[in-house]
Order: structure tokens, then sequence, then C-alpha cells
């Protein structure tokens, strides 16, 4: 046997035995060495034909044993177990190698610094996330920001800015493809986005079941920045694990292999701790590295307008932005998304005083008076007082001069 050509791709290798004629395909591989094995033979003729499919574990002498009993009934001449043998020292040596080691060289942090495709929506490299209630217009504003990428705009009537033109594309786990469309002809036709074509991708599986078919899409259109909509279904679930631990794990593990920037949709729910999480736990949050919450700004009796806000709420390689506020007029056949400025009383919906003030200093991130306090909260200034008093005794805030207050170091 002479040494196949080895292909290595997304989810799967490919080993070519020119001189057997043979091709087999492993996918779906994991550390324990399970996989499925697809064995195609050329028969002579240059054209290769499925020979034999089979859901194994490479590392079970039996089981292989099995297999190879069973592959020469198809052909008797080429010796099965030291191809397998093969197959299976290689896959696991390529499944568990990870990627080498480097030595880093610290130099101006205004050399290496974090870079964004729209800035602070989208980062360069980390899976961005925007999360909210059902019908704040996640995907709107998400479409928005795509539109504009794919065509590098440096104006936009939504105030969004594109730092370069850059391929794009969509993994749609929530919608259709004539929904999508819709709502991308709706922002053209108000001029929210210029005209753009935008590869698309109906998924059904979650990532980590049709990650060789995904991995195929976003090469064949050579995307680098993909919105996936949505998390809840793009991750899957693990029945074993209420948390969701297993399954963000896995998620993030396989988004890392496609080395792509993702823009992801998701819900929002309780989490662990009775606070508000991505999806209900807090593993997401931990794993992804620039999350956003849309939240409606103000109650609207109209029909055809909204007023929501981008809030940042976690920034592993950044500082937290300001609150982000658009106004989207609609009709039947447009969107159009203009900016607006917003403060945190607008956003408060039934959250309570004390998380308004503690927001409002974490984004100024110095000491404020009480008279800004008040306005941010809409409220008093000795209402504002009683409320920073609590918060003070609660070991929240300090109040290091007269009139001026700032976070405990806890809190910043």
């Amino acid at each position: 046997m002479n040494t196949p050509e080895i292909i290595e791709g997304i989810g799967s290798i490919q080993y070519f035995f020119e001189d057997l004629g043979l091709k087999v395909n492993v996918e779906r591989m994991s550390d324990e060495g399970k996989a499925e094995l697809w064995v195609f033979s050329a028969n002579g003729k240059g054209d290769y034909k499925l020979l034999h499919t089979a859901s194994t574990n490479l590392m079970s002498t039996s089981t292989m044993n099995s297999l190879s009993k069973r592959l020469r009934e198809h052909s008797a001449k080429i010796d099965w177990t030291d191809i397998l043998t093969f197959i299976t020292a290689k896959t696991m040596e390529i499944v568990r190698k990870g990627e080498p080691g480097v030595v880093l060289k610290p130099v101006s942090a205004d050399l290496v610094r974090p870079t964004y495709h729209i800035e602070p929506l989208i980062m360069k490299g980390v899976p961005s996330v925007i999360f909210g209630d059902k019908g704040v217009n996640k995907t709107t504003i998400a479409l928005t920001a795509l539109g504009l990428l794919s065509c590098g705009c440096d104006y936009s009537t939504s105030g969004m800015i594109a730092s370069e033109s850059i391929s794009v594309g969509i993994l749609d786990w929530e919608g259709t493809e004539e929904l999508t469309n819709y709502t991308l002809s709706r922002l053209i036709e108000a001029g929210s986005i210029p005209y753009c074509e935008i590869p698309y991708l109906r998924c059904k599986q979650a990532l980590v079941d049709d990650v060789e078919r995904i991995a195929k899409f976003l090469q064949e259109h050579s995307i680098k920045v993909a919105l996936i909509d949505s998390l809840g279904q793009a991750a899957g679930s693990d029945k074993y694990d209420s948390a969701g631990k297993g399954a963000a794990l896995k998620f993030f593990e396989v988004l890392r292999q496609l080395n792509l920037t993702s823009l992801i949709i998701a819900q929002n729910a309780k989490g662990e701790e009775g606070k508000k999480t991505i999806y209900g736990s807090t593993y997401y949050t931990y794993y992804s590295r620039n999350i956003f919450e849309l939240r409606r700004a103000k109650d609207t009796t109209r029909e055809d307008d909204m007023h929501i806000a981008l809030i940042h709420q976690e920034g592993n390689y950044s500082k937290k932005y300001k609150p982000i506020g658009y106004h989207l007029t609609y009709t039947d056949t447009s969107i159009l998304i203009e900016p607006e400025e917003v403060s945190l009383s607008q956003l408060k919906d039934r959250i309570e005083d004390t998380e308004v003030i503690l927001e409002y200093l974490r984004l100024e991130n110095r000491l404020c008076s009480v008279a800004e306090i008040a306005e941010a909260l809409g409220k008093t200034e000795n209402q504002t007082r009683v409320t920073l008093s609590l918060l003070k005794k609660r070991g929240k805030l300090v109040n290091p001069e007269r009139g001026q207050w700032g976070l405990a170091h806890q809190e910043t």
C-alpha cells in the first residue's frame, strides 16, 4: 500500500489511494474515535462510485475487524485491514493534534488592538451576538449591517459604517429564503442599504451535525462574515444538560473551525441565576465575545414605526459603547432605518431604577453628579438621591466627593 493523498476539510478528511483506485471519506469525527466512513471505488474508470458506508468506532478492534470482513466482499484483492489501520491512526492524529504553539511578542497595543467590520457591532474574527425579546427587529438590524458590509458603504441612513467591502452570507435556521429576501428588498427600497446580492443557505440540522455542507457553502462563496439566525436552533440541544453547557461548547468549537467572523442572533431568557441571559444559559455569554441586547426604546401606538436601541452588554476586547438608538419606519414595501439619540430612561421597560443607575455609571465610566444621574433616570434629584443612598448601603456605589457618585470597585 502506497501512502495516500490526504486532504483535510472542515469536519472531514479525504484519503486517496490512487494505486488502488480507492477513496475513503471520514466525516463526523470525535475525540473518542466515532466517525462515518464513506468508501468509494474508481473501478478502473476514473470516476468514483460509492462502495460502502458505515458509522463506526475507529478505536474498536472488533468493529473494525467486522468492517474489514464486510469490505473484502467487495474486493478481496485489497488489504482492508492495513487500509483501515492506517486511516484510524492518521484520523485520530489529525483530530487530536490541535494547533501548534507560538511565541507571543507584544508590541504597541495600537498595532494589534481589535478592529471592526462595522463598529461596534461586528468585531473582526470573533462571534458578535445580538439578543433580545421577540419582535424587536434583531434580524432586520443584522441584515442591514450585512447589506452595508457587502457593499462597503461609508454612508447609510442608519448611521452604520462599513470599514470595507467583504464577502458575506446568511445561515438561516429561523426564516425562509422568501421572507429574508422580502426584508432585504424593503431595506433596499427605503434606501437603508444599497442593492446587494447575498449568498443564502437554509439550515435545518444543528451546526455541529451539518458542518460539512455549511463549510462547503462558505468556501464556494468565499464568505468571511456570516449571519447566523438564530443561536437556539444552530446550537441544537443537549437533553442531558439543561444548563446548555454541552451544546454551547460544541457550537463555538465548530464555529472556530469555520474560521470566519460571525454575527449571531439570539433570544433572551432567564438564566441559572435568574438574570436575563442569551438563550437562557450563562454559557453562551461566556463563549461570546461582543454582545448587544436589542430593546424596544419606548412604546408607540403607531404600527408603522418603532424605536429601538442596541445596548452593549459585554465586550471582551473593547470598551463598553453607549446605547445606539434607531428609528424604524415601515411600509409594506420598505423599511427605513435612521439613527436617533437614546437615553437609559427610555429603555427602562420594567427595569428597576437601581439597574438603570448602575448601567449609566458603567457606560460613563467616571464620577457623575446627582443632576446627571437624575436626568438619565428621568426622576427628580431628590428621588435619585434616595436610590443612590440605597445603592451605597448595598456596596454598589461610592460617594468620594459631595454630590459625586461612581461605581464601587466590584461593579466596574
